[in-house]
């Protein structure tokens, strides 16, 4: 057993716990069913609160007990350990049906990180792919119809005539058009899910370090579950006093979470932890890189 601390993992230590801050994202569509519950609304930060306890402790029990059992052997990836671990039976001693139960302890512990990576791989990538289409806008859309579907819907003519000088149905250009705009929106989003998809797929061929890796995920934590949020923060309480400042009626309702979370500081001191881990982050992947 070995007690000592080795500070030379401290970088994918801390960016491996900023990637795991990103379940914020999910927060918002879990207590939405809530909404008008006032009495369950008011008990959410409990739960989270818990939940996050219990998962933290968890956490922080198994990597304490598994750092202090292999101590300097601990790879980046503690499964890694795993691999042929004979959970300290004796090969020569044990029955053959003990030490294939614990291969197949071992290699399912060796395996699962892999696995359960590669299954939400195309979940994430669906869900990236959906955001990105969203932010491009109806503009994108109204391009591709043009340039892909050859039809320029935003210059298409109300009423026309045909070649015999009859009228064309209104009924009918319209139906063509939103048939030829769920076309677009079909392109799009295949588009939009390969952008989001095929790129990780080829860095992976160059970074394929499992730690090199972690502190490029952690870059990417570092915008979606520190810089975008206390952003959004800021602009969200700036509209809100402006509300309340002007006497807007639509402000009439009670936010459970106003007195807890509304105001500068917090956003601002989350924005300074963001940059003081994007440093730490960007001087680790520095290092990497000159060891490449």
């Amino acid at each position: 057993m070995n007690y000592t601390a080795c500070f030379s993992g401290f970088g994918v230590a801390f960016s491996t716990a900023l990637f795991s801050q990103l379940f914020q994202h999910s927060v918002p569509g879990l207590i939405r069913p809530l909404k008008g519950q006032t009495d369950k609304v008011e008990k959410v930060p409990l739960v989270f609160g818990a939940a996050l306890s219990t998962t933290c402790t968890l956490y922080i029990m198994l990597g304490i007990s598994a750092a202090s059992y292999f101590g300097a052997d601990t790879q980046s990836s503690i499964n890694l350990n795993f691999a042929n671990f004979s959970f300290g039976l004796d090969p020569e001693t044990s029955s053959a049906f003990q030490l294939a139960m614990c291969r197949m302890a071992s290699n399912i512990v060796v395996m699962f990180p892999a696995v359960d990576t590669l299954s939400v791989f195309p979940l994430i990538a669906n869900t990236l792919g959906n955001n990105l289409l969203a932010a491009s806008g109806p503009g994108f859309l109204r391009w591709i119809t043009r340039r892909l579907v050859k039809l320029n819907v935003k210059s298409y003519p109300k009423y026309s005539k045909d070649s015999s000088g009859g009228g064309v149905d209104e009924e009918e250009e319209e139906d063509e058009k939103k048939s030829l705009m769920k076309l677009s929106a079909k392109i799009a989003t295949i588009l939009w899910r390969l952008v989001a998809s095929i790129p990780p797929l080829f860095v992976s061929f160059w970074a394929n370090d499992l730690s090199f890796s972690l502190l490029l995920a952690g870059v990417a934590g570092l915008y979606v579950a520190f810089f975008a949020p206390s952003m959004l923060q800021l602009v969200s309480c700036r509209r809100e006093k402006m509300l309340i400042s002007n006497g807007d009626g639509r402000v009439n309702a009670v936010n459970t979470f106003l007195p807890l979370y509304l105001g500068d500081p917090m956003a601002y001191g989350v924005i300074l932890f963001a940059m003081f881990a994007l440093w730490v982050i960007l001087v680790q992947i520095r290092d990497a890189l000159d060891g490449m």
